[in-house]
């Protein structure tokens, strides 16, 4: 099947998933399948992302429990999606949701930057917030400079992400629904079925970008 990475259309098979699923499976049961369930920034949820290879110290956690206590969370509500923030409108779900990034990412300390803010985030809010992380940085960095220059963000950013990623989960919607069905229908009941019962459409797409081949 196809589905659309950094603006082109690229090949995936299911079996290429199931196969991340399988040599993935700590960080798809223990942060994956807890994603969401999060009612504030704590030192389980951080312990969940350094599953995912968050790399966050102990004093990065302190730091993240700190500023989020007082993080403006109803910008973005917990069945918020990506593909429903428009970022060409005012005060829109997509600007709403960019201050609270800011919030994070705007007095982060040394060590901490997109990918450790974006895993967190994504743990509170995974229908809403992608894993930036430096492979997905690198893969899409191309189309996020374009989708910064079509949003006229100004010389101070350089990179949409967000967008780039946006535009690319709404191109491929129905071809992930599909892709969910297959995983469901050949996981047995198992790991995998749970997963794609449960995992987000972000989430799936982020992991369609680490499998998919030209």
């Amino acid at each position: 099947m196809r589905i659309f990475v950094a603006g082109k259309a690229r090949s995936v098979r299911t079996e290429d998933v199931e196969e991340y699923v399988c040599n993935h499976w700590r960080t798809i049961k223990e942060f994956d399948l807890r994603t969401g369930v999060f009612s504030s920034i704590d030192e389980d949820l951080i312990k969940a992302t350094r599953v995912f290879s968050s790399r966050i110290s102990n004093s990065e956690l302190e730091w993240f429990e700190s500023k989020g206590e007082n993080a403006p969370w109803g910008n973005v509500k917990a069945e918020d999606e990506l593909v429903h923030a428009d970022p060409f409108e005012s005060n829109g779900l997509y600007q709403r949701a960019l201050s609270l990034w800011n919030h994070f990412a705007e007095s982060a300390p040394p060590g901490v930057a997109d990918a450790k803010i974006s895993k967190v985030l994504h743990a509170m809010r995974p229908h809403f917030f992608p894993v930036l992380d430096s492979q997905i940085r690198r893969k899409y960095r191309s189309y996020a400079r374009e989708c910064a220059n079509d949003l006229s963000l100004g010389p101070d950013v350089r990179y949409a992400y967000w967008a780039a990623i946006r535009e690319d989960i709404t191109m491929s919607l129905t071809v992930l629904m599909s892709l969910r069905e297959d995983l469901k229908s050949t996981g047995g009941g198992g790991l995998l079925t749970e997963w794609a019962e449960k995992v987000s459409d972000v989430r799936l797409h982020d992991v369609v970008a680490w499998s998919a081949k030209s």
